[in-house]
């Protein structure tokens, strides 16, 4: 809008220098301001027509009314304000149209980022699906294994143990008999007890690590993995998900041909670090030294390690390195 009113105002002080070329009157000075009032009213009209039609009208009344004798550097200036006039229009509506181009083209880059945002949170949530599964069925292959064995040889001691009190008759046994009994009888409760109390705890991490490990079927792996003692259930989660990642980021895109995984502990935070010897092109280095992480499955890292109150950085130094690193509650 600015720039219109600017073009418009040159075309004013143009026109009416023109109009009073060879001296100012009183019928110059009314002209004047009828050619400045039309200028002015062209910016209202929202129709481009009528718009294009009051400019080019003010440039007919100032032809006529310039006064005679309207010789060739009056109709030289008169060209030479028209061109100006043309020119103008015509760059400020390639200029709008391509203001609205990137306006649509930032709003359907936001739209985008927000669909992709939520890929991306679909894409955790069935990762985390994925290990949920998994943990659901190794509970069940411990409550079936549980039922079948344990529970078994208890239902035929206690059977047994009927079979022995049904058919004694020596009083002074049947007190141990009947101890022996309630025994039984309570660990069976408590069997049953433990079944239907295992939950999501039972998620067996370094399986969960050497089976995700094990993809690097090609590579060289050196690991060292410290997992003496017990992590809480969030933390297993995001350390098997972040390992996931890493590991399908050197599949996919590194060419070297080594890796090198590392799970430190200490008292308030746990480390997770994955090295590989692949080379990494420089405009990739620029990028993530800037901090311009595009890549969904390094967001996914970086998602994961901050939803904990961690954080997770990546290195170009020597191949490329994803570091996280995960705040242990205590």
């Amino acid at each position: 809008m600015l720039f219109d009113v600017i073009i418009r105002l040159l075309l004013a002080v143009g026109l009416i220098s023109f109009i009073n070329a060879n001296g100012i009157t009183t019928g110059g000075v009314v002209v004047s301001v009828c050619v400045f009032l039309i200028l002015e009213v062209s910016l209202l009209c929202d129709n481009k027509n009528v718009c294009y039609a009051l400019t080019a009208s003010s440039f007919v009344i100032a032809a006529l009314f310039s006064g005679k004798p309207f010789n060739g550097a009056h109709f030289m200036m008169l060209v030479m304000f028209g061109g100006f006039a043309i020119i103008s229009l015509i760059l400020y509506e390639k200029m709008m149209k391509y203001k609205k181009l990137l306006n649509m083209t930032r709003d359907d880059s936001k739209e985008l980022e927000k669909m992709l945002e939520e890929k991306n949170k679909r894409l955790m949530s069935e990762q985390d699906q994925q290990v949920h599964l998994a943990t659901l069925a190794e509970r069940n292959r411990i409550a079936r294994e549980i039922h079948d064995n344990v529970g078994h040889l208890l239902s035929r001691g206690i059977l047994l143990l009927g079979a022995i009190a049904t058919v004694n008759k020596d009083e002074k046994l049947k007190p141990q008999l009947d101890m022996l009994a309630g025994t039984l009888d309570e660990s069976m409760e408590k069997m049953r007890s433990s079944v239907h109390d295992l939950h999501d705890d039972s998620i067996d991490l370094k399986k969960n690590l050497e089976d995700i490990i094990s993809e690097l079927k090609n590579y060289e792996v050196t690991t060292d993995l410290d997992l003496d003692e017990e992590f809480d259930i969030k933390i297993k989660l995001s350390l098997i998900g972040i390992l996931k990642e890493a590991v399908t980021n050197i599949i996919k895109h590194s060419n070297g041909d080594s890796v090198s995984i590392i799970l430190q502990r200490n008292y308030s935070f746990c480390s997770l670090s994955v090295t590989d010897n692949g080379n990494v092109p420089d405009d990739e280095k620029d990028r993530i030294l800037a901090g311009n992480i595009d890549g969904i499955g390094l967001q996914n890292i970086l998602n994961r390690a901050r939803s904990l109150g961690g954080d997770a950085y990546f290195y170009t130094d020597e191949g490329f390195t994803v570091f996280a690193r995960l705040p242990l509650e205590h």
